[in-house]
């Protein structure tokens, strides 16, 4: 098949190939490309030995779920941790001021001992 525009071997007067008839061994050229080639990652260098990474004391609300969590999953039988989390926060805002302030104290036991533990410690250590 030949067309007055088209040059031998495929090629159009612009001098470029027209996909339909390019020939097979210009598909050889072009397969050492592809557009969703990503770069290769760089060799990784001998990474330095990592500190642990130390976490921040839990506030009374956070003590209060990881004491009702497992409570909440077998009452309610969810899975999803939004929903459960969402339950844990009315249950929360429902508590008395009293039995808010056991949840407070613990609070500031841990973050005691954190400091103990940890002095000069910053959050932003982490980052």
């Amino acid at each position: 098949f030949t067309h007055p525009l088209m040059l031998g071997s495929g090629m159009h007067t612009t001098g470029i190939p027209h996909p339909a008839i390019v020939p097979h061994s210009g598909k050889q050229e072009m397969e050492h490309y592809d557009r969703n080639m990503k770069p290769q990652p760089e060799p990784k260098r001998e990474k330095e030995a990592k500190k642990p990474t130390i976490k921040k004391p839990l506030n009374a609300f956070m003590l209060y779920m990881k004491e009702m969590r497992a409570k909440v999953i077998a009452e309610c039988t969810l899975k999803e941790s939004a929903a459960i989390n969402q339950i844990l926060g009315r249950r929360w805002h429902a508590l008395s001021r009293e039995e808010q302030a056991k949840y407070y104290e613990l609070a500031r036991k841990e973050r005691q001992l954190h400091m103990q533990l940890y002095p000069g410690w910053s959050a932003r250590d982490n980052y």
